[in-house]
């Protein structure tokens, strides 16, 4: 019986309270780490809804799938198709050290942000909706690039 417990509980998206979730957000000191790929061809979603039609992302021992946010740096490091995540791949790789934040509280409670990046040519911005339990909806932007959307947790 113990050993169901713990499983069940291990299963959980988060370990951290909505306060904790709440200061690394606000202090630009979070790790959003990827565990879906949505393959979608087309996105229409208001905020709040879960995504669909995802696809496992594999993490492994030496570096994060996702994007690591400081207040001085953004380290994005993400698949952009599903070839990339069967393979554990990421091509979508880069740092960003001029950007700009823009954060609100919806009506439910979640944290909408927005990263404006002014230092990379092909995605222009990243918006992640941080739910209170720690689970983040994630979509990367760019002039040239149809949304790629991701969902996992903070860390």
């Amino acid at each position: 019986m113990f050993g169901i417990s713990f499983i069940i509980q291990s299963c959980g998206t988060s370990k951290i309270d909505f306060s904790q979730i709440q200061n690394k957000v606000f202090q630009n000191d979070f790790t959003f780490v990827a565990q879906h790929f949505d393959n979608r061809k087309t996105y229409s979603a208001p905020s709040g809804t879960g995504r669909i039609m995802s696809t496992s992302v594999a993490v492994t021992s030496s570096e994060v799938i996702g994007v690591i946010v400081h207040p001085d740096k953004l380290t994005v490091n993400l698949p952009v198709n599903e070839k990339e995540v069967d393979i554990n791949k990421s091509s979508l790789e880069f740092i960003s050290y001029d950007f700009t934040v823009a954060r609100s509280t919806l009506e439910n409670g979640n944290i909408l942000l927005n990263f404006f990046l002014n230092d990379v040519k092909d995605i222009s911005i990243i918006k992640m909706e941080v739910q209170k339990n720690g689970r983040i909806d994630c979509s990367v932007e760019g002039p040239q690039l149809k949304p790629l959307l991701y969902t996992g947790n903070i860390d």
